[in-house]
């Protein structure tokens, strides 16, 4: 897990309720997790083994993006406008 403060909302059992986003309105947060789920679809995936690793591929239908593929999406995504593009940075 990559983020210390989500890390610890978790092992604080803090998570259960929801994480606040205060400052976050809905539009730009679809917004960052639609490129979050791009981005995690794209990165190459470690090497499991055993059980853990047949289910992982059974579930998983989505074909990892391409490099091309990520940097089409990465121009596209940023096509918005200056206000919406203000907010995906500062947050």
């Amino acid at each position: 897990m990559e983020s210390q403060t989500i890390r610890h909302m978790i092992e604080d059992d803090c998570a259960d309720n929801g994480i606040p986003l205060p400052n976050v309105d809905s539009k730009i947060l679809f917004k960052i997790i639609e490129y979050c789920k791009k981005h995690v679809q794209a990165s190459p995936k470690p090497a499991d083994s055993g059980a853990a690793a047949d289910a992982n591929s059974s579930t998983s239908t989505a074909a990892p993006a391409s490099a091309e593929d990520l940097k089409s999406f990465d121009a596209e995504f940023v096509k918005v406008d200056q206000a919406t593009l203000f907010d995906l940075i500062l947050y």
